[in-house]
C-alpha cells in the first residue's frame, strides 16, 4: 500500500504544485528568493547518481545544444518586429538550457540517465557562457554592463551546478556512506523541482497582477505561443530520439527546459513582460510531464 501511495503522490505532485501557483501567488511571490537554492539542491540529488567517469560528450549534444543557441537566436530576430515582449520569452524558452530535473523524469521513464546528466551541465554552461553577450546585444539600454551580467549569470547557473557536482563527487571519495544515503532518496529532486515550479508560476502570476499597464491580449498570446512552441519542441525531440535510440532522453532533453533560470533571467535582465512566455511554459511541459508518467506507469502495469 506505501508503494502505491508513493506513486499515486507523484502522480499528483506536478498538477497541484501547478494549481498552487496560480491560486496562492501572493503568498508564494515571498519565496522567490529561494529558488536558486531548490535548484542546486536538485542538481546536488541528480548528480549523486551520475559517475564521471560515465560522462561522456556524444554527437547528440552538439545538435541539442545548436537548437538551443542558435534557435534563441533565430526565433528572436524573426519576431522582434512582431512584439519585442513575444520575441524575447520565446527565445528564452528556447535559449533556456535543459531542466536540471529533467533526469529524474527520464529515470522514472527509463532514460539513460549519465546522458541526460552530461547535457544538463553542457547546455548550463553554454547558456551562463552566452547569455551575458546575447542580452547586452538586444537590450543595450540596460542599466548593467556585460561583465556585471556576465558574473551574475555565471554566479547563479554555473556554480549552481558545478558546486553540488563536486560536493557529490567529493562525497563518493570520502564518505561513501554518506552518498549511499543521497542516492538512495531518489525521488527528492522531483519534489525540489515541484516547488520549485510552484514559486516561480507564483512569482511571475503576482508580476503579472501587479503590472501597471495590462495587455491581456498581448499576454494571451505569449501564453498560446508557448503552447505551441513546447509541443513542437516535445515532437522533434520524440523524432530525433526514435532516430538515436532514446525518444525519451533526446525528448527532455530538447523539451524540458530549466525555465526557473528562464523566468529569472527574464525578469533580471530583460522585458518583465516577456517572463509570461517561460512561466506558461512551466504549465505546459509540465502538463506534459505528468501526462507522460502516468503512461509510464500503465504501460509497465500492462
Amino acid at each position: 500500500m506505501k508503494g502505491i501511495s508513493e506513486k499515486k503522490l507523484r502522480n499528483w505532485t506536478l498538477p497541484l504544485a501547478i494549481i498552487c501557483g496560480l491560486f496562492f501567488h501572493d503568498f508564494l511571490s515571498s519565496f522567490y528568493a529561494l529558488t536558486p537554492w531548490l535548484l542546486a539542491a536538485m542538481m546536488f540529488f541528480t548528480c549523486s547518481r551520475v559517475s564521471i567517469t560515465q560522462m561522456k560528450v556524444r554527437p547528440i549534444h552538439f545538435m541539442l545544444l545548436s537548437v538551443q543557441v542558435f534557435g534563441g537566436v533565430l526565433i528572436y530576430y524573426l519576431l522582434r518586429g512582431v512584439s519585442e515582449p513575444l520575441a524575447q520569452g520565446l527565445m528564452i524558452c528556447l535559449f533556456t538550457p535543459v531542466a536540471t530535473a529533467s533526469p529524474v523524469v527520464g529515470a522514472i521513464l527509463g532514460a539513460d540517465v549519465t546522458l541526460m546528466t552530461t547535457y544538463v551541465l553542457l547546455s548550463n554552461i553554454t547558456a551562463a557562457v552566452l547569455a551575458p553577450l546575447f542580452f547586452t546585444c538586444i537590450n543595450p539600454g540596460a542599466d548593467i554592463t556585460f561583465l556585471s551580467s556576465f558574473a551574475h549569470i555565471m554566479q547563479k547557473t554555473v556554480l549552481l551546478l558545478i558546486v553540488p557536482l563536486v560536493i557529490s563527487w567529493l562525497m563518493d571519495k570520502f564518505t561513501p556512506k554518506a552518498h549511499e544515503f543521497v542516492k538512495g532518496c531518489r525521488y527528492t529532486s522531483f519534489y525540489l523541482w515541484a516547488m520549485c515550479m510552484m514559486i516561480l508560476i507564483g512569482s511571475t502570476i503576482h508580476s503579472v497582477i501587479q503590472d501597471d499597464n495590462p495587455d491581456p491580449t498581448l499576454e494571451i498570446v505569449m501564453a498560446a505561443s508557448s503552447l505551441v512552441l513546447c509541443l513542437l519542441l516535445f515532437w522533434c525531440g520524440q523524432k530525433a530520439g526514435e532516430r538515436y535510440g532514446d525518444t525519451v532522453a533526446v525528448r527532455q532533453m530538447l523539451a524540458q527546459k530549466n525555465t526557473g533560470i528562464g523566468v529569472w533571467m527574464t525578469i533580471s535582465f530583460l522585458n518583465p513582460l516577456a517572463s509570461i512566455v517561460p512561466a506558461a511554459y512551466i504549465i505546459w511541459q509540465n502538463t506534459v510531464n505528468s501526462m507522460e508518467i502516468a503512461k509510464g506507469r500503465e504501460d509497465r502495469a500492462q
